[in-house]
This record gives structure tokens, sequence and C-alpha cells, in this order.
């Protein structure tokens, strides 16, 4: 299926809507929610009260929650199309399309991150996301070597993300403000695509 250009800079631009909507949620919020500290799902947290799931040793209400999980589902979505046009417009091998899959799992996890909330299922609520976490970073990796333009552009995003995913690994060892290096991360993953699909990429 081929993407146009108007449709593939639409997508990453939308994409990136999710921090403009995002603070309508956090102000709607009946309890203090730290942007700091606490995880972007907490907002999609369908139970009010304390410990809603094993790592929530706090209080959360959010009034809105159903549509917060739309936000991810539909976050997850517009990623996908976007990488997938970045993806066509790079030569057709076995290695553009492992890490094409690498990418995409992290768009599958913000989707069934909407799907299943943490307080329905921890487990599968996150291990996608943690996982396409992890393989985005093998994912831009293998994309700077194929990639015919933004190939700095890509690394130094790479090289950002591993210090983000670094600091979040230790932050059961140290206080971490892991709600905003969880920001962080997508945010960084958001503009990088949003770049090159400006960008002409096709080899």
């Amino acid at each position: 299926m081929y993407i146009p250009k108007k449709i593939g800079v639409l997508s990453w631009f939308a994409t990136c809507c999710y921090f403009l909507i995002e603070p309508f949620f956090i102000y709607t919020s009946l309890v203090p929610y730290s942007f700091l500290y606490q995880a972007m799902s907490d907002l999609g947290v369908t139970s009010c009260g304390e410990y809603t799931y094993s790592l929530a040793p706090y209080t959360i209400c959010s009034p809105f929650h159903l549509w917060m999980n739309v936000l991810f589902i539909i976050n997850g979505l517009t990623l996908a199309i976007g990488i997938l046009y970045l993806a066509q417009n790079l030569a057709k091998t076995k290695v553009r399309h492992l890490a094409t899959i690498f990418l995409l799992l992290l768009a599958l996890g913000n989707i069934v991150s909407g799907f299943i909330p943490a307080d329905i299922n921890l487990f599968w609520h996150s291990i996608v996301a943690q996982v396409g976490m992890i393989t985005t970073l093998a994912g831009l990796w293998i994309y700077a070597k194929l990639l015919p333009t933004g190939r700095k552009w890509t690394l130094i995003c790479l090289t950002i993300l591993f210090m983000i995913l670094l600091l979040i690994m230790f932050v059961f060892f140290f206080p971490m403000p892991v709600g905003l290096l969880q920001r962080l991360f997508y945010f960084v993953i958001f503009i990088w695509g949003t770049v090159l699909a400006f960008w002409d990429i096709k080899q």
C-alpha cells in the first residue's frame, strides 16, 4: 500500500498532537497528577483510588479515562502510518523489514495500552510498549544505515533515546522523574519521524 507524502507528513503531525491534547486530561484529573513522576498510562486508568494497579501507591482519578485510552489508540495508529510512510521510501530488503517491525512495536504498544488500561491488566498493558521502547533503538540504528538523508539526525535521536532509556532503567535504584523521561522518549521519536517526513528521503 502506497502512502502519499501528504498523508505521511499529516500522520506524523497528528502523532505529535498527543502532547497538545494530553494537558487537558492532566488538568481534569480529580486528584493531583505529577507530570514529572507519573506515567502517561495513569491518565487512562479506569478506576479511582490508591493502588489502582501494583506500581501506583498513590491516588489516581481520571474522569475522562475512556477518551485518554482512545487517544492512545489513535496515537498508535498515526505513528504506525508514519513509520510505514518512511519505510516505503527505503530499499525493500529484509533488514529494512526487520527495522520497520522493530519500530512498529512501539506503535503497537500504544494501541494495546489503550485497549488494556493499567488497572485492568498491567502486564499486557505494558509489555508490548516496554519491548517496543527497546526494539526502537535497534530499529533506528538500522534506519541510520539505510537512510540516504537524515542519517546524522537519526543517530542524534538514537543517542538521546538510549540515554533516556538508560535513566528509566535506573528508576528502581534512584528517584527519577519517570513520567518526564517517558514523555521525552516518545517526544524524541515523534520529532524524529516528523523531521524525516518533511525531508525527501527517497532512494
